[in-house]
C-alpha cells in the first residue's frame, strides 16, 4: 500500500507511542491520542528522543519542601519522609517544559516501580497497597536522588539516536477515543490496537505512576472510570447500542451464563466495553478521509468458557460504519494476560488468536 509523504497517521489508543514513533520514523505526520497521562509522557519521550538528545535533570535543581502533604497518594506505599522527596521531584518536573520533563518523569516512574515491586502480585496489572505503617517503604532523599539519576542515565543510553533527517513533529494529546480532538476527514491512515475485552484495568496497572502525577484512583475514580476496559461500571447510557449481531450475541451469551453475576455486573462490563469500542470506531470514521486505511490489531479472549471473538466484532462494526475489509491475518497466541487469573483456568478454552485487520473507508 502506497502512502503519500504528506499523510497523517492516527492512533486513537496510542498507549506508550509505538505507532507514533514508527510513523515519525517513516517521515509521516502522526497524531497519538490516549486518556492515560502516564502513557502520554512515555509516548512524548519516545517522539522527542527521535528529534533531539534528551536533557537530564540534576538533583541539585530540585528544591526542598518545607512541609509534608498528609494526603499524598504516594503514602499508599512510602513513608511520609520518603514521599516528601519524591513529591519534590514531581512538583519540580511539573513546572518544566514538556521537552525537558519527559525523561526525568519516566525515570521517576521507573524508580517508584522498582522501589515498590513487593506490592506487585501474581497478576501484573494489580498493585496492592500497604496495610500498615510497617509495610511502608523508606528511602533516604540522597539514595533516591542517586537512583533517579541512574535511571535517567539508563533511559538516555537506551534512547534511539536523534535522526539526521528532518521529521514532522508528533502530536500527542490526552483525550478519550470517543471524543477525538481531530477535525473531520483529515486522517489518511489509522493504525491502532484498542484495549482488549480482558478486564485489564489500566488505571490500576499504572496506579503508582498516576500517584506521582497527583492522581489518587482510590479516592477519585474519574480517570479510572473513563479508561476503556475499566472494571468500574459507569451509569448505563439510555440510548441503545449501535452494534452488530456478533456483539449482541456476546452480550446474550454472557447474560445467560450460569456463573455468579454474569447477568448483572459482567453483562454491564461487556456492554460498557462495546459502547467504548463502537464510540471510538465512530470517531475514527469521522476523522478519516474517504479512501483512508484502517489497521486494527486485536486479540480474542474468553469470558469463562465463552469465546470473545473480538476480531469478528471489529470487522462487523467497521463494515457497518462504511469500511471495506481488505485483509485478515490471524495468528495463535499461546499465553495471554487473562491466563494469570487462576479461577478462569477452571473453564475449558482453546487457543486464542491475535489478528491484524486491514480495512479501507468507502469513497
Amino acid at each position: 500500500m502506497h502512502v503519500a509523504e504528506s499523510a497523517v497517521v492516527l492512533d486513537p489508543w496510542n498507549g506508550s507511542g509505538t505507532t507514533t514513533l514508527a510513523a515519525q520514523h517513516e517521515g509521516f505526520r502522526a497524531v497519538g491520542i490516549d486518556r492515560n497521562p502516564v502513557a502520554n509522557i512515555v509516548a512524548r519521550l519516545r517522539a522527542d528522543a527521535y528529534l533531539t538528545d534528551q536533557k537530564m535533570t540534576s538533583a541539585s535543581a530540585v528544591g526542598k519542601r518545607n512541609s509534608e502533604l498528609s494526603d499524598d497518594p504516594l503514602h499508599a506505599w512510602f513513608t511520609p519522609g520518603s514521599t516528601k522527596r519524591i513529591r519534590e521531584w514531581a512538583d519540580y518536573l511539573s513546572l518544566l517544559p514538556v521537552g525537558e520533563s519527559c525523561l526525568p518523569y519516566v525515570a521517576l516512574f521507573r524508580s517508584i516501580r522498582a522501589l515498590s515491586s513487593a506490592f506487585e502480585g501474581s497478576n501484573p496489572t494489580w498493585v496492592k497497597r500497604a496495610k500498615s505503617d510497617e509495610e511502608l517503604i523508606t528511602v533516604s532523599a540522597a539514595d533516591f536522588d542517586v537512583m533517579l539519576m541512574e535511571q535517567q542515565e539508563f533511559i538516555a543510553s537506551r534512547a534511539m539516536a536523534p535522526s539526521d533527517t528532518p521529521s514532522p513533529p508528533v502530536n500527542i494529546a490526552t483525550a478519550l477515543s470517543s471524543s477525538l480532538p481531530v477535525p473531520n476527514e483529515c486522517v489518511d491512515v489509522v493504525l491502532t490496537s484498542p484495549p482488549y475485552l480482558t478486564r485489564i484495568d489500566y488505571a490500576v496497572a499504572y496506579t503508582r505512576e498516576l500517584a506521582v502525577l497527583g492522581h489518587d484512583i482510590a479516592k477519585d475514580r474519574t480517570l479510572r472510570s473513563a479508561l476503556m476496559g475499566t472494571t468500574l461500571i459507569r451509569k448505563e447510557s439510555d440510548s441503545p447500542l449501535r452494534i452488530g449481531e456478533t456483539a449482541r450475541n456476546l452480550i446474550e451469551d454472557v447474560t445467560s451464563h450460569s456463573s455468579k453475576a454474569s447477568s448483572g455486573y459482567y453483562r454491564k462490563q461487556v456492554v460498557q466495553y462495546l459502547d467504548d469500542l463502537t464510540a471510538g470506531l465512530d470517531e475514527v470514521t469521522r476523522v478519516s478521509k474517504s479512501g483512508a486505511s484502517l489497521h486494527l490489531v486485536v486479540q480474542d479472549s474468553y469470558y469463562k468458557d465463552i469465546p470473545v471473538k473480538l476480531a469478528d466484532i471489529c470487522v462487523e462494526e467497521c463494515t457497518m460504519r462504511g469500511w471495506d475489509l481488505r485483509g485478515l491475518d490471524p495468528y495463535v497466541v499461546k499465553r495471554t494476560l487473562t491466563s494469570v487469573n487462576k479461577a478462569a483456568r477452571n473453564y475449558k478454552k482453546s487457543d486464542v488468536s491475535e489478528t491484524v485487520i486491514s480495512l479501507r473507508k468507502n469513497s
